[in-house]
């Protein structure tokens, strides 16, 4: 037989890689985890799931992504992940503590991943390839759609607002927005989409939805809210559009038509679906979307709880319909456009709200809604609630409820038509109410034990983040639907214009924290307004010191001139505080 040497250099390297050092291989692949700070894991069990890897993995440090692909077909796992740490140190010690261990009773294997790959238009940008300002634009926002930080989880297009409270009053949009009409036009969106908020809140509280889950910041990895869409988009449209992407398991769309939300049975299929539709037109309007909060539901999907709601939900749209080709003779247009001009006008009167009772425990506020609405001039459907005493945090219809109307014209109408009518298989008992009016706002929020939660803190609040082009009348306006104000301050520059926020003082601390949860989500002039308790003044002296740094900043003086200014009003003038300005001088009005 031949030697080694004879056979030639190519036989040597041969057996040299057959005897090569293993560490020289983990040496390499450490070295690759490091540039990526990602890792494929293989042989996983068919049962695990992105929860079991995250908390397997994030024992090592923070991730960034956890993905797990799906059969199509069969909605299993294919049998590997893809995990993307924050850190790359923190994958490698991932790498070093879990490669070749039982895992679900399987021995993992683990490999550096390569690079996530990334969207066209950012490898055009790499090769020196220039698209379109639009394009680039697009491709940021697509970019940034993913984060967690976000203005306002129930943020609604102006647009879909206006068709929505349009739709509700019988009314075209060009009256609701018309300057000919009392008021601002401002104010009156911000109040239909306050009503509208409030609307949205109840119905997905009826659907279970845990609406205290918005105030956390974790995110859900298969549920979706989607903003913006426009008013004639419906429940269908919307499965649909993310049905191609995974199944779907709950799909809310509220009355309004002004925010959805989307559930995915997936999360990969929530992810992919994330990512396709983020800005995508949907008919005339970019939708806007967001992971919604974690545990955004109160209980697991159930498909045939779903189904049946879907179906009620159609028996609902048919009731309405009917009831309106039945009534109408009732409806009169300019009784209409009347009540929505004057919509402040039963403000304070009686005869207005009528008394409802013989209700089914199950019938909500939107089902009466959609009944008395064949009724020109419907204001707020309230149906009286107690709190579960067997369950928590869970509300019971106490069989009857409120009805008011703009008018008491419009009750005497709504009393006759309705009277004795069947609503879930109940036959309804109507009579006048002696209640006085308030005007419909307080009255369609819900139930003031729902609403107060929390203690007042004070009479006043604070509003911050107005728009410049707001006056001292748009705010009381606005805010005196909600509660009876003491006073408004408008704090003013020296400059002219005012500061950007308002003082708002109530009669009792009650309405005050009515108006801190009615108004937590409202805009005007597409600014969010941004509502908390004010803080009051310990002593004269503060107030003083307060305004005097306030002048200096706007007069322009530093902070040793200020002070050294200060001093001699101080000597001369026996410290009386004469540097109040004119933000405190309650009778400037902008009326």
């Amino acid at each position: 037989s031949q030697s080694a040497a004879e056979k030639g250099p190519s036989a040597n390297s041969k057996d040299e890689s057959k005897h090569s050092d293993p560490t020289d291989s983990i040496a390499n692949t450490i070295e690759q985890i490091r540039e990526t700070g990602r890792l494929f894991i293989r042989n996983l069990s068919y049962l695990t799931t992105e929860d079991d890897l995250r908390s397997a993995f994030e024992k090592f440090g923070p991730l960034s992504e956890v993905h797990m692909p799906i059969s199509r077909d069969t909605k299993r796992p294919k049998g590997f992940a893809y995990i993307l740490y924050l850190l790359p140190e923190h994958a490698v010690k991932a790498y070093t503590s879990l490669d070749n261990k039982i895992f679900l009773g399987r021995l993992l294997h683990i490999l550096p991943g390569k690079e996530k790959p990334q969207p066209r238009e950012t490898e055009d940008a790499q090769s020196g390839f220039k698209s379109s300002v639009k394009k680039e634009r697009d491709a940021k926002k697509k970019a940034l759609a993913g984060s967690d930080f976000n203005w306002n989880s129930l943020y609604m297009s102006a647009d879909a607002v206006a068709d929505s409270i349009s739709e509700r009053l019988s009314i075209s949009k060009a009256d609701l927005l018309s300057a000919d009409s009392s008021g601002n036009p401002a104010v009156r969106l911000a109040l239909a989409e306050t009503h509208i908020i409030n609307d949205t809140k109840q119905f997905f509280e009826d659907h279970g939805v845990v609406l205290d889950s918005f105030s956390g910041r974790e995110r859900s990895d298969t549920v979706i809210l989607v903003k913006n869409i426009p008013f004639s988009a419906d429940e269908d449209e919307l499965r649909a559009l993310f049905g191609k992407h995974g199944s779907l398991g709950r799909v809310l769309v509220p009355p309004s038509r002004t925010i959805a939300i989307v559930e995915f049975l997936e999360p990969s299929e929530a992810r992919t679906a994330f990512r396709h539709l983020a800005y995508k037109r949907l008919k005339d309007a970019p939708i806007y979307l967001e992971r919604a909060p974690k545990d955004v539901f109160s209980t697991d999907f159930d498909a045939d709880a779903e189904a049946e709601r879907r179906e009620k939900a159609k028996e609902a749209e048919q009731s309405k319909a009917e009831f309106s080709k039945m009534l109408e003779p009732v409806n009169d247009p300019a009784a209409a456009h009347t009540a929505a001009s004057q919509s402040s006008s039963g403000k304070g009167e009686t005869g207005c709200v009528l008394f409802v009772k013989n209700l089914d425990f199950d019938t909500t506020d939107d089902t009466l809604r959609s009944v008395f609405s064949g009724v020109d001039g419907l204001v707020s459907v309230v149906v009286r609630r107690k709190k579960d005493p067997k369950r928590p945090g869970k509300w019971l219809s106490m069989g009857f409820g409120f009805i008011e109307y703009s008018s008491a014209q419009a009750a005497r109408r709504a009393l006759e038509s309705f009277q004795g009518i069947e609503v879930d298989d109940h036959k309804l008992e109507i009579k006048l109410s002696d209640r006085v009016s308030k005007g419909g706002s307080s009255a369609e929020a819900g139930d003031s034990a729902e609403i107060d939660k929390k203690k007042p803190k004070s009479t006043k609040l604070v509003i911050k983040n107005i728009p410049f082009e707001a006056t001292r009348k748009d705010i009381r306006e606005l805010v005196a639907a909600f509660g009876q104000i003491k006073s408004v301050r408008l704090p003013k520059k020296f400059s002219g214009g005012h500061r950007g926020f308002a003082f708002i003082e109530f009669l009792t601390p009650q309405e005050a924290q009515h108006v801190l949860d009615t108004m937590k989500s409202t805009h005007l002039y597409g600014r969010h307004l941004v509502i908390d308790w004010a803080e009051e003044e310990n002593s004269l002296e503060a107030m003083r010191e307060k305004v005097g740094r306030q002048f200096a900043k706007d007069s322009g003086e530093t902070s040793s001139s200020s002070k050294r200014r200060k001093i001699e009003e101080d000597l001369e003038n026996g410290n009386n505080g004469s540097g109040m300005d004119s933000d405190d001088d309650d009778d400037e009005d902008e009326d």
